[in-house]
């Protein structure tokens, strides 16, 4: 009886070595290289690749939405202004306003609005803004910052009641820092049509310029509609922008880049929402249509 477990154990290890080829071939051995098996090292550069992909990614989705932003709340404040106003112009005037965001995510700018005579219904604009985060981002090392306006072209029509339409083709450039990199300079004049931008951004080490062809309406002073089809960036990014159909509207954004959705941002119609990056699911809060923190 003893010899049948040594007969059975015998058996078993010459299976072993039949299907393995003997001990210390594939199946037991270590990996070496050119086997194409990721190892503890791969693994870890893969995830520091990872990591700054999605650093970057948020980067630019963040320039992005801060350029759309830095267009849309200055319409919005020319807007206001006219509305307490009432709303038409019968002369050239032009406005310069500074604005600082209270708070520890302090949001710095100063833009520059004119405004020329209205001929019936249509008034012809031209806007000029420079801003950006005073403390940036944190976790991304970085300020993020603008120089945007609508220099010429700018139109602005009303059905004399309810109802103003702004359009315009803006451009510019949005901007990145080291934190506490960025300032505000005066670089032109405030007129109509602007050959240079009023205000610009000073101390960026990063820049992407931008076109942004967009429609914005109003009834009775707040916004009711918003439309941007194929905002493009020079750094390969686009943009599309639609506003929900509702009692109470929310503008709503895709961020792509080539096949590929970077982020998708939603707000109310104060700009106030949030940003998430689709590789990663980070979000980020915007404030009055600027990112402002995570």
């Amino acid at each position: 009886m003893s010899r049948l477990p040594a007969l059975a154990l015998a058996t078993l290890l010459g299976l072993l070595l039949t299907r393995c080829g003997g001990f210390g071939q594939s199946g037991v051995s270590l990996p070496r290289s050119g086997d194409g098996v990721q190892t503890v090292s791969d693994a870890a550069d893969s995830l520091v690749a990872h990591r700054s992909s999605a650093s970057e990614n948020a980067k630019a989705a963040i320039g992005v939405t801060d350029a759309f932003g830095s267009v849309v709340r200055e319409i919005n404040e020319g807007e206001h202004f006219l509305t307490r106003f009432g709303g038409a112009t019968r002369t050239d005037f032009s406005r310069t306003s500074t604005r600082v965001t209270a708070g520890s995510k302090r949001v710095l700018s100063v833009a520059a609005l004119v405004m020329r005579p209205s001929f019936g219904n249509v008034s012809a604009y031209c806007q000029s803004s420079a801003g950006y985060t005073a403390k940036g981002i944190p976790s991304l090392d970085s300020t993020f910052g603008w120089q945007s306006g609508t220099f010429s072209g700018g139109t602005r029509m009303t059905d004399g009641l309810r109802f103003a339409t702004w359009s315009a083709n803006a451009s510019g450039k949005s901007v990145q820092a080291p934190v506490g990199g960025l300032s505000i300079v005066r670089s032109g004049d405030a007129v109509c049509p602007m050959m240079t931008p009023t205000y610009s951004i000073n101390g960026a080490n990063s820049t992407n310029t931008f076109s942004i062809p967009l429609t914005v309406t109003y009834r009775y002073g707040t916004l009711w509609n918003l439309s941007i089809s194929n905002a493009t960036f020079s750094d390969g990014e686009n943009l599309d922008v639609a506003t929900t159909p509702a009692r109470q509207p929310e503008v709503a954004g895709v961020i792509t880049k080539g096949n590929v959705e970077l982020a998708g941002f939603r707000t109310n119609v104060r700009g106030n929402g949030t940003l998430t990056i689709t590789s990663t699911g980070a979000q980020y809060v915007i404030a009055d249509w600027i990112v402002v923190g995570t």
